[in-house]
């Protein structure tokens, strides 16, 4: 455990000192985006997209605040938070593969998760929240330039179930177009936070070019950024290990849900990443699913590694199987943790207690 936990902190250490003496990405923008916090607005043009399209007339739903709309009663809309209706959502990945996600980034700690790929040649799905991808443009750009697949999580974070239509489309459209001024893609996969979709929402993004994205294990990981009474670390462990072990049984492979949101949830992701390895073919959710990354045609694919060394990976035990939390059933993160990543404070602390001891620790060689 200390091993790992020496690992992760240098990968974190690296990271922020990269970050610190990174260039400013040069972009075209051309539009003035909606204000930090603010419900986005869709442009004239991009209502015309959906204009004709055949949409499914399913009400608005009511939020109840951070635990979004009701998920009780019965579903008349393949509601997948209500009854677990997929649609036309991609779901799962075939047998022998795993589909490898992060969601609610880019964020301070990011650079650590990709730094750790990078080792492996690994490449997975990033599913990147509009207003922080406009914050982190540097951290963006690195991320495609690395070949991981850049998909979209909406502008605000918000339960797509309880926008009007009008409000689905600005939370696609304004994702897809940051993205696309950092890159010069523009995705086709989306991600509904807190799997908050219906065929509404679904047929929207259709009519839009987009294809939505669930999961069908999901890590929990936020619960650590939250500090929730009672959950352990162990118990995200004991999953990883547990999925390991159905990789030659299960009918399907495994397309997870985890976070670059904070490091505790980051630091979970590099630890339990090898054991995934050791057992499928991880991929990103375009491999798996067969469907292109991006609307444009002339976009490289990431390719991944066809072997992974274990001589730079922590190893995975066994000793965690027993503490497992099943992973079934749609999880809600509260708000509170996706706020946390644009929060400036949060982020400039990170850096003055890593950068300060680092700077501490070369004067004393240089003057000693």
């Amino acid at each position: 455990m200390r091993l790992i936990a020496s690992i992760a902190t240098a990968f974190t250490l690296i990271s922020v000192i990269q970050a610190q003496n990174s260039t400013t990405v040069a972009t075209t923008t051309t539009s003035t985006y909606p204000a930090d916090g603010a419900k986005p607005v869709p442009k004239p043009e991009w209502m015309e997209l959906i204009k004709n399209a055949n949409i499914t007339n399913a009400p608005i739903l009511k939020s109840n605040g951070d635990d979004g709309p009701s998920t009780s009663g019965t579903d008349n809309y393949c509601d997948w938070a209500k009854s677990g209706c997929m649609g036309s959502s991609i779901g799962d990945c075939p047998k022998g593969q795993w589909g490898l996600t992060y969601d609610d980034g880019p964020s301070d700690v990011s650079p650590t998760l990709y730094d750790f790929l990078k080792t492996t040649n690994q490449k997975a799905t990033l599913f990147m929240i509009g207003s922080n991808v406009r914050k982190y443009p540097a951290t963006v750009k690195r991320a495609f330039d690395e070949g991981h697949e850049i998909a979209i999580h909406t502008w605000t974070h918000s339960y797509m179930t309880t926008l009007t239509n009008e409000q689905i489309v600005a939370e696609l459209k304004w994702t897809e177009l940051a993205i696309k001024e950092i890159t010069g893609v523009s995705p086709r996969l989306f991600r509904p936070p807190y799997g908050d979709i219906d065929d509404r929402v679904r047929d929207i993004g259709t009519a839009l070019g987009f294809t939505s994205v669930i999961w069908d294990h999901d890590t929990n990981d936020w619960m650590l950024a939250e500090k929730v009474p009672g959950f352990k670390s162990e118990w995200i462990d004991g999953n990883f290990t547990e999925w390991a072990g159905e990789a030659n049984t299960s009918s399907t492979g495994g397309l997870s849900l985890e976070h670059d949101i904070m490091l505790v949830t980051v630091q979970a992701a590099i630890k339990n990443l090898p054991i995934l390895q050791a057992a499928y073919k991880v991929v990103t959710v375009g491999q798996c699913a067969g469907v292109p990354s991006y609307k444009e045609t002339n976009v490289t694919l990431p390719v991944n590694a066809s072997a992974v060394s274990s001589s730079i990976l922590p190893a995975a035990t066994s000793s965690s199987a027993a503490a497992v939390i099943p992973a079934a059933a749609p999880t809600t993160a509260p708000s509170s943790a996706v706020a946390a990543i644009s929060d400036a404070n949060a982020g400039t602390a990170l850096r003055v207690s890593v950068i300060l001891p680092i700077a501490m620790f070369i004067s004393t060689l240089i003057f000693a």
